[in-house]
């Protein structure tokens, strides 16, 4: 199972101290092979060597990874942080679609192509038919906790409604969700859907949850983990005065 995301080594992100203290928003880049990542911004507080602080993965609103690591450079548009320890945030299984590869089965209530050829009457007036039920199978090959990406041989409109179930390798029936975006709709070919989830919760959240952190957790960690005593240890050890608090207050208001 791959995730393109992670491949693009630069993102959003937003500068904190280890007590989720905002200082500043800006653009990160990490480097894997040194260990280290980079921060950049009009503004950077100058700190000292050795600070503890975090640098936090934003997509959109939504916070996906932490960077914990020590201060190896700091100017007025950059800093610097080595030694890195990784956290993969909750949020990022929400935010990021990640490659996988399923069949389940899709219900929904359409008119086939076939049925709108298909004469009515013999004589009279033609009355079109009525959309019914139609159950047919289906292709996972994206998923999250916001969304499922699948292919089909149907032919499928914006905002149709969809039940989807599947059987393995987890249990999800009659999961709600709704086409958000026809990828391809060719009647000669198999056609993709990305689809928004409607109303996760009960067992479905039980066994869709789990499944797709576990996915998240081993798609984007990069670092080893970091104990809980290790950050208590580095936040104690942390100097009050190491980032100026001028600057912390200045880089907490409202960046609009």
């Amino acid at each position: 199972m791959k995730f393109s995301m992670m491949k693009q080594q630069h993102f959003p992100a937003v500068l904190k101290t280890l007590r989720n203290k905002v200082i500043e928003y800006g653009i990160a880049y990490i480097s894997e092979d040194q260990k280290s990542i980079e921060f950049q911004s009009e503004f950077v507080p100058i700190c000292e060597m050795g600070t503890p602080l975090k640098i936090v993965r934003m997509q959109g609103s939504i916070e996906t990874q932490s960077f914990v690591g020590e201060v190896y450079l700091s100017s007025q548009n950059l800093l610097r942080l080595v030694s890195l320890a990784d956290e993969v945030l909750p949020g990022a299984a929400v935010a990021y679609t990640y490659d996988v590869e399923f069949d389940g089965t899709a219900t929904a209530v359409v008119t086939l192509p076939e049925e709108l050829r298909r004469p009515i009457f013999p004589f009279g007036k033609r009355q079109p038919p009525a959309p019914r039920p139609h159950t047919f199978p289906i292709t996972v090959y994206g998923i999250s906790l916001s969304q499922i990406r699948i292919t089909c041989d149907m032919l499928l409109a914006q905002g149709q409604l969809l039940t989807l179930n599947i059987q393995d390798p987890i249990v999800l029936n009659d999961l709600s969700v709704v086409v958000d975006l026809p990828i391809s709709m060719r009647a000669d070919q198999i056609n993709g859907y990305r689809c928004r989830i409607l109303n996760l919760r009960g067992a479905n959240l039980f066994q869709l949850e789990p499944y797709v952190t576990r996915i998240s957790v081993e798609c984007n960690k990069l670092f080893p983990p970091v104990e809980p005593a290790e950050l208590k240890l580095k936040e104690e050890e942390a100097e009050p005065d190491a980032i100026s608090p001028d600057a912390i207050s200045s880089a907490e208001e409202d960046p609009e």
